[in-house]
């Protein structure tokens, strides 16, 4: 009988220990509880609705205008979430608790779209949307890389909130209705050599370049003087691209299609790419454009969303 009921506490700890030691998930929400509205799961009587007038506002982007929507957001970002995961060994040396091994981490690094300044001998041919990175090799990101880590790096809109304002019918600002990207790839180093010996003054068109974003980045430049770290140039070199456009009922969410992420320009998209836009073509949300014919207008996302609420008022 003891014997049996140790046997069952032990059983029960290990249990216990293990549900308290690990993550968890809530179940996913059963049908019928989400809020916001689900196109594909709307009733037989919605369906049979005649459409509201002006909900054509709402329609979802093309992947490829997603695409270019992701390719501007990388121009306009000056910084990103570079994540990496610690070795799975931590020696008993080191200032970083031996508890994190194997965890990822993710730190805000600066970055720029600085591609297109290089030559086409160090751009891959072209402006490919791999975005360059000033590393610092103190820094716990480009440590972990160094250790083998691959790495993954997430920019996102959220800090334009208030030039957005509200771009989804009936709900206030929100930050979750704004677009965010993670590029996934690997980080490749532009040695200074290289970058010196290139045909057109690539390490200064650069710098340039870098420091229009990041002016306070020149006291640690590669080869500084005086600088109190050490760094080098790299950029991540995109292998994949998750975009998440926003809403899911008005906005595209998954993978992008790499030929297209890699063929975008900025003027005009490579023959074949997509409709052959650039990503100067479109706009994020609360930013206006200037037309080809010297007309203002105000950005697609919230040109379509204000349009609707005024039609719903």
């Amino acid at each position: 009988m003891i014997s049996a009921l140790t046997v069952g506490l032990l059983a029960l700890c290990s249990s216990t220990f293990t549900l308290t030691s690990a993550s968890t998930i809530p179940p996913y929400p059963k049908p019928g509880q989400t809020v916001l509205k689900d196109v594909h799961s709307a009733s037989s009587s919605e369906q049979d609705r005649p459409e509201e007038p002006g909900s054509h506002l709402l329609s979802r982007p093309s992947w490829f205008e997603s695409a270019l929507l992701a390719r501007r957001l990388l121009a306009h970002s000056p910084s990103g979430v570079i994540s990496t995961t610690f070795p799975d060994h931590i020696s008993a040396s080191s200032r970083t608790p031996s508890e994190v091994a194997g965890f990822p981490i993710g730190l805000r690094e600066y970055i720029a779209d600085c591609d297109s300044v290089l030559s086409t001998d160090l751009a891959h041919g072209g402006d490919e949307g791999d975005p360059t990175i000033l590393a610092l090799r103190v820094a716990t990101s480009f440590r972990n890389i160094g250790a083998g880590s691959n790495l993954s790096l997430e920019i996102d809109w959220w800090d334009h909130l208030s030039d957005a304002g509200a771009v989804y019918p009936g709900l206030p600002p929100s930050p979750a209705a704004l677009p965010r990207v993670t590029l996934f790839g690997h980080l490749e180093t532009l040695s200074i050599a290289d970058l010196s010996s290139s045909t057109n003054d690539a390490a200064a068109r650069l710098e340039r370049c870098f420091l229009e974003s990041h002016p306070d980045a020149k006291w640690w430049l590669p080869g500084a003087v005086g600088s109190p770290h050490s760094s080098f140039w790299a950029r991540l070199v995109v292998t994949q691209a998750y975009w998440i456009g926003g809403f899911g009922d008005v906005q595209q969410i998954g993978w992008i299609n790499m030929t297209e992420w890699k063929g975008i320009r900025p003027e005009r998209s490579l023959d074949g790419v997509g409709d052959g836009r650039g990503w100067k073509d479109v706009r994020l949300p609360g930013r206006s454009i200037m037309r080809h014919d010297g007309g203002n207008i105000l950005g697609n996302f919230r040109c379509r969303y204000t349009a609707r609420l005024l039609l719903a008022m």
